[in-house]
């Protein structure tokens, strides 16, 4: 689990324009988990992996970007294993959270819906395990 979330860390860097939100020397990363619901233990393996890894790095000087270093902050969020409250969640930790990205949800019937929020604030979400192919499918937002 450690090496798909520091995958997914080098993705979100991948397509992500990164400039002030690294203003303030910390990359903040959302979490749009089942922490309750139909499947908490996925939540709580995502949650546990993800302090691990933020250890790791943060305990190394913090995430390389460029000729600067980077600590990472994550933010859960339960999205109770329902599409609606992923898609609060998601609106949650862009507007208020101000995260540069979200890991989650996993599941295809939470990353749906999730996705199309994310892809009108123009935010990077990554879905560890959905495997809708609406989940990936490309928005154009004019």
């Amino acid at each position: 689990m450690k090496k798909i979330l520091t995958l997914t860390l080098a993705l979100i860097f991948s397509f992500t324009m990164i400039g002030s939100s690294l203003a303030t020397e910390t990359i903040k990363i959302g979490f749009n988990i089942p922490l309750t619901g139909e499947i908490p233990k996925v939540g709580e393996s995502s949650k546990f992996s993800a302090e691990m890894l933020k250890a790791d790095i943060n305990g190394q000087g913090g995430l390389q970007v460029g000729d600067k270093k980077y600590k990472l902050e994550f933010v859960y969020e339960d999205n109770e294993s329902k599409a609606e409250s992923a898609v609060a969640v998601a609106q949650k930790l862009i507007d208020r959270n101000k995260v540069l990205a979200i890991i989650g949800p996993n599941s295809s019937k939470q990353a749906v819906p999730a996705g199309e929020i994310c892809d009108l604030n123009e935010t990077v979400m990554v879905s560890p395990w959905s495997t809708n192919p609406d989940t990936t499918l490309v928005q154009c937002i004019i």
